[in-house]
């Protein structure tokens, strides 16, 4: 089992990483047009039973969700978690798009 989960933050959808059983890592911003779509943070897991919480407001309701870590994808390195990120960005739009998407390495750690 993986030690390193990707935990996504954007508008409408807010992973909080305070949290005993993680530590966060690395943040990284997502543009998409100049315009930051996505914070992503990889996040070292501490403890196996612990419970992510994610804040979610959808058609101007908003919703509360404890999701067990084990349900996350987990990477054994974080190079294998800068990889998934780097497929996140080149999945994000088409091939002509891709000038227009970059990730850049955050100097905050926590979303």
């Amino acid at each position: 089992m993986g030690k390193y989960i990707v935990l996504t933050n954007k508008d409408t959808f807010q992973t909080i990483l305070e949290n005993d059983g993680l530590k966060p890592i690395e943040t990284y911003h997502f543009y998409f047009f100049d315009s930051l779509k996505a914070k992503y943070t990889i996040a070292e897991v501490l403890d196996e039973t612990i419970k992510i919480q994610l804040f979610e407001s959808y058609e101007g309701k908003e919703y509360v969700n404890q999701i067990a870590v084990k349900f996350f994808e987990k990477f054994d390195t974080i190079e294998a978690a800068r990889e998934e990120l780097n497929e996140i960005v080149k999945a994000s739009g088409n091939s002509q798009d891709s000038v227009n998407s970059k990730l850049v390495k955050s100097t905050e750690v926590a979303v």
